[in-house]
C-alpha cells in the first residue's frame, strides 16, 4: 500500500522540535507500508532563506521518511486564504509526485489548511483521505466562522477522521462529521526513551538543587498552555512559604519573554527556571530530574508529554481539559491529579499534594504499558487498509 502523508506537524532540519508525536506516528507506519510525505509550508517562515529554497522547497530523508517540504504562498494575517494558498501552490508538486509515486490514500493530519487543501487533492486524484485531528485545530480554528465553513464540509468528506482523544472525538461530531466515520486513537510513548531513572545526575546537570522538590513544564510557551498560570501557582507557593519547590520550564513560544519577566518581577528568579527550546532527545534527562511533572493548560487533545512523564516513573498534574481525564485517573492506584484550568491557588495545592504523595514510578510507568508507538503503527496501517479497500470495492461496482 502507498501512503501520502500530507502535514506540516513534521520535524524539519529547520524546525528539529516541531512534533515528535507526528514523527513517531508516521515512522510506525512506514515500517508497514510505502510511505512520503509532504509537508506543505508557507513562504514567510523562508523569506531569508536561499532563493532557490523560497522557490523550489527542500527535500530531506535524515528523519528515515522521504519527505518533501515544499512552499506554499498566501498573505500573512488572512488564514482564510491559507487553504486555497497551500492548493494553488502545490498542485504543480503533487501532479509531479502522483506521476512519481502513484499513492493509494491521503494521511492528513491538522484540520486547517492541511486537511481542507489535502481533501481538494484527494479528490483530484481519486482517492480516499483520511485524516487526523490533534487539538487546537478543532479545539480553536473553528471558532472562525470563515475558517469553520472550510473545516467542516472538509472533514466531513474525509472517509475517517482520527481523533487522539474522545473529546476531540465528540467535537467532530458537533462539526457534522458522522459518528461512524469518528476513530478514536490516542497518542503513544516511546517506552525505551522514557525510562525510570535516578534524579541526582540530571540535578547537577540542570543546576537543580538535589533536595529541591522539583515540578516539571515542557511544551509550548503559549496562552491555551496555561503556563502563566503555573507560574502564578509557584508564586502562590512563595506567598504560603512553600520555598522548597522548584520549577524547570522547557520551550518556547510567544509568552517565553514575558513569562522571564514575570518571574523576576515576583523574585523567584532562584527558583524558576526557564530553559527556552530544546532538543526531543533531551527531554528524557528533564524528565528524569523531576518530582512531578505538570500540564496547567486551558484547552487541550492528547498531550503526548503526560504519556511520557507516566513513562518515565514521575506523576502529573495537569488541567481537567480535552483530552486529559482519559490519561489520568486519581485516587488509590491513581496516577495523578486533575484541577480545574486557569486557578492558580488550586494548581498550587494540587501540586503540593503531589510532591508530598508516596507514588510508585513502577505503578506509574504500568498505566501507559500498552500506549506504543507500534500499536498505533499497526491500528493506522490496518484502518488505511479498509479504506483503501472499501473505495476499490466501490470502483469496482
Amino acid at each position: 500500500m502507498r501512503v501520502l502523508v500530507f502535514t506540516h506537524h513534521y520535524p524539519s532540519q529547520r524546525q528539529p522540535t516541531m512534533a515528535p508525536y507526528s514523527y513517531q506516528t508516521y515512522r510506525a507506519l512506514a515500517r508497514r507500508c510505502d510511505l512520503r510525505l509532504v509537508a506543505p509550508t508557507p513562504w514567510w517562515t523562508r523569506a531569508r532563506g536561499a532563493r532557490h529554497e523560497i522557490l523550489r522547497g527542500t527535500r530531506e530523508t535524515h528523519t528515515g521518511i522521504d519527505a518533501l517540504f515544499p512552499t506554499y504562498w498566501s498573505i500573512p494575517g488572512l488564514p482564510a486564504l491559507h487553504a486555497r494558498g497551500v492548493h494553488a501552490s502545490l498542485r504543480g508538486t503533487m501532479a509531479e509526485l502522483r506521476r512519481e509515486f502513484p499513492y493509494d490514500v491521503i494521511l492528513a493530519a491538522w484540520a486547517y489548511p492541511d486537511t481542507v487543501a489535502a481533501e481538494l487533492f484527494a479528490r483530484e486524484a481519486g482517492v480516499p483521505i483520511v485524516t487526523t485531528v490533534l487539538g487546537s485545530d478543532i479545539n480553536e480554528q473553528p471558532r472562525s466562522a470563515v475558517l469553520r465553513a472550510q473545516i467542516a464540509p472538509a472533514l466531513r468528506r474525509c472517509a475517517r477522521v482520527v481523533a487522539v482523544s474522545g473529546a476531540l472525538g465528540d467535537r467532530l461530531v458537533e462539526l457534522g462529521v458522522p459518528r461512524g466515520r469518528v476513530v478514536v486513537q490516542h497518542n503513544a510513548v516511546d517506552g525505551e526513551r522514557f525510562v525510570i531513572r535516578e534524579r541526582a545526575a540530571p540535578r547537577q546537570r540542570f543546576g537543580v538543587p538535589a533536595d529541591a522538590k522539583v515540578v516539571l513544564y515542557a511544551g509550548y510557551h503559549v496562552p491555551e498552555k496555561g503556563v502563566d498560570v503555573l507560574v502564578e501557582a509557584m508564586a502562590h507557593l512563595d506567598r504560603t512559604g512553600r520555598r522548597d519547590v522548584h520549577l524547570m520550564m522547557v520551550g518556547g513560544g510567544e509568552l517565553l519573554e514575558p513569562l522571564r519577566a514575570r518571574v523576576s518581577e515576583l523574585g523567584l528568579s532562584g527558583r524558576v527556571q526557564l530553559f527556552g527550546w530544546v532538543l526531543p532527545a533531551e527531554i528524557p534527562d528533564y524528565m528524569a530530574a523531576c518530582d512531578v511533572f505538570c500540564l496547567p493548560s486551558r484547552r487541550e487533545g492528547c498531550p503526548n508529554v503526560v504519556l511520557e512523564a507516566l513513562a518515565s516513573g514521575r506523576p502529573v498534574v495537569a488541567s481537567r481539559v480535552g483530552g486529559v481525564p482519559e490519561l489520568l485517573r486519581e485516587g488509590q492506584g491513581g496516577n495523578g491529579l486533575l484541577v480545574p484550568a486557569g486557578d492558580p491557588e488550586a494548581l498550587a495545592a494540587a501540586l503540593v499534594r503531589a510532591l508530598e504523595t508516596a507514588w510508585e514510578p513502577e505503578a506509574l510507568r504500568g498505566t501507559v504499558g500498552a500506549l506504543s508507538w507500534d500499536v498505533v503503527g499497526r491500528r493506522y496501517r490496518a484502518l488505511l487498509e479498509e479504506v483503501v479497500g472499501a473505495s476499490n470495492s466501490r470502483e469496482r461496482e
